[in-house]
C-alpha cells in the first residue's frame, strides 16, 4: 500500500511540472512584417532645455526645476494632449495676459510651475524642447487569433537618447515600407531605412522589456500563416531561421546557427544566441541591424522567439528572447 501511494503522487508531480512547462503553448499567426511604431506620451514631454532672455537677463527654465523627463499635462487646468494643443493654450494665455501654469509629472507624483517665456514680434519662446511621441521601426513578431493580440518587437521601446527613462504605453502599429538598409560593421550596427505607412495594424496598450503588445485590427492576409509555439525546453542548439523584410514588404528567409541557449525560470532577455549563416542577407546586411527586433524565430517548424539584439563587437551575432517570455506578457 505504501508503494502505491508513492507511485500515485510522483504521477501527479510528472503531470504538474509538464502543465507548467507548457502553460503558455499557443497556435498563433506568424509575423515577420516590417511594422512603423507610434507611441503617444500621455501629455507632451520635455527633453531639454535651452536660454532665452526675459528682461535683459539670461534665463533657463532648468533653474527653476524643469527636467528632461516631465510630461506636461495641462496648461492653467486645461488637458493638453500634443505640442499643437501645447502652443495653441500657452498663446491664448499670452493673449490673456494671464500668468501661465503648467502642471507635469513626474515620478508619478502631479507637480504645479510657472511657464516663463520670451516675447518678440508677436512671437514667444519658452526655453524648453518638447516632443509629443516617439517613432520607429520593427518587425511583427505574431499575430494571436484566441486574444486577437499582437506581439511585436521583442524588447522595451524608449528614447535612448534622454537620460529620462519615461516608458509610453500606448500607441499604434502601422505598416511599413522599407527603402533601404544600412549594413552593420563591429562597433557600427546598421538599420533598416523604412516609411512608415497609413495603415494602421493596431493598437499599443503595453510596452515593456519584453515587447508592445496591442490589439490587432487585421493582419495581412497573404502571409496567414498558422504555426505552434514551441516550449524553451523544446528549443535546440543547430539550425533555425527568422523572418524579416529587407526591401519593400517582402518576407525575407534567414538561416541562423544557434550557438547557445540559456534555461531560465522566469522573463529575461538574451536568452537565445545565434549567428547568421545566410551569405544572401549577410551580402545585404552583413550581420543583425537595427529594425529587425522582433523578427520571429523559427525552429523545427514551431515559433521558438524573436531577434532582439545585435551583438555590437560581432555584428553577425544576435539575441533573441524565448516565445514562452512573450507569451506570458500578452495579457
Amino acid at each position: 500500500m505504501l508503494f502505491k501511494k508513492l507511485s500515485i503522487t510522483l504521477v501527479i508531480v510528472v503531470t504538474m511540472l509538464f502543465q507548467a512547462v507548457n502553460v503558455f503553448a499557443a497556435d498563433v499567426i506568424l509575423g515577420g512584417q516590417s511594422i512603423g511604431i507610434e507611441l503617444d506620451y500621455d501629455g507632451v514631454l520635455i527633453t531639454g532645455t535651452y536660454d532665452i532672455s526675459i528682461d535683459n537677463k539670461k534665463y533657463n527654465p532648468s533653474s527653476d526645476g524643469y527636467l528632461t523627463g516631465d510630461i506636461i499635462k495641462k496648461v492653467n487646468g486645461q488637458s493638453i494632449d500634443s505640442i499643437s494643443t501645447l502652443m495653441a493654450n500657452v498663446e491664448k494665455e499670452i493673449e490673456n495676459k494671464n500668468t501661465i501654469t503648467l502642471t507635469l509629472s513626474r515620478d508619478k507624483k502631479e507637480l504645479h510651475k510657472e511657464l516663463k517665456f520670451q516675447e518678440s514680434d508677436g512671437k514667444f519662446t519658452t526655453g524648453l524642447y518638447v516632443q509629443d511621441g516617439l517613432t520607429g521601426v520593427g518587425t511583427m513578431t505574431y499575430f494571436n487569433p484566441a486574444t486577437h493580440h499582437f506581439g511585436a518587437l521583442g524588447h522595451v521601446m524608449m528614447d535612448v537618447s534622454l537620460e529620462s527613462d519615461v516608458i509610453i504605453k500606448k500607441g499604434s502599429v502601422y505598416n511599413s515600407y522599407v527603402k533601404k538598409i544600412n549594413p552593420s560593421e563591429n562597433g557600427k550596427p546598421g538599420e533598416k531605412i523604412a516609411e512608415i505607412g497609413s495603415i494602421q495594424i493596431g493598437t499599443i496598450y503595453d510596452n515593456n522589456n519584453y515587447g508592445i503588445y496591442g490589439n490587432y485590427d487585421d493582419y495581412p492576409s497573404q502571409d496567414k500563416q498558422i504555426i505552434s509555439t514551441a516550449s524553451m525546453d523544446e528549443v535546440e542548439e543547430g539550425e533555425a531561421y527568422f523572418l524579416t523584410v529587407l526591401d519593400g514588404h517582402t518576407l525575407t528567409k534567414c538561416s541562423i546557427n544557434i550557438t547557445k541557449l540559456k534555461k531560465q525560470n522566469e522573463p529575461s532577455i538574451k536568452g537565445i544566441t545565434f549567428e547568421i549563416t545566410d551569405e544572401k542577407v549577410l551580402s545585404l546586411t552583413n550581420g543583425v541591424v537595427q529594425g529587425m527586433s522582433g523578427s520571429p524565430i523559427i525552429q523545427n517548424g514551431k515559433l521558438i522567439g524573436c531577434v532582439t539584439h545585435v551583438d555590437v563587437n560581432n555584428v553577425h551575432q544576435g539575441y533573441g528572447l524565448y516565445i514562452d517570455w512573450m507569451l506570458e506578457n500578452d495579457k
